[in-house]
């Protein structure tokens, strides 16, 4: 028995055979792009809270323990926006870690879902210790 499939048929077939894989090829780069964007802010929130932990220290000469880092109301004296941006994955359970040995040291980690810019995917951080006094 020989089967015969029309033309309409075929064409029917192989049209939703293409729109299933320009379909799945959005959907990739939506999720590629997405994670891109999430890390770009992550990197941006990062440096911009180096910055403010800076001025925190020119203001206070100690940077704030993990308490005042934590109170929005300290914080967003320093920061435009506050708390930090975060965007939890399998990769990076959360976006930001910051922790301070003594008063005049801090680190700020990040995770980054994906590479940006100068920062590899995963945890990155920013360290400082007491500026030296010229």
């Amino acid at each position: 028995m020989k089967l015969v499939i029309s033309l309409k048929v075929k064409l029917l077939i192989s049209s939703l055979a293409v729109a299933a894989v320009l379909l799945l090829a959005a959907s990739l780069g939506y999720g590629a792009g997405k994670i891109s964007a999430q890390s770009f802010v992550i990197a941006q929130a990062a440096a911009e809270t180096n910055k403010a932990l800076q001025n925190f220290y020119s203001d206070q000469d100690r940077y704030p323990s993990a308490v005042e880092f934590e109170n929005s109301e300290i914080m967003l004296k320093y920061l435009s926006s506050f708390p930090l941006p975060d965007f939890p994955s399998a990769s990076c359970p959360r976006s930001f870690d910051y922790k301070r040995s003594d008063s005049q040291n801090f680190q700020l980690s990040f995770c980054l879902p994906s590479s940006s810019g100068a920062y590899d995917a995963g945890w990155n951080a920013y360290s400082n210790s007491k500026p030296a006094v010229n």
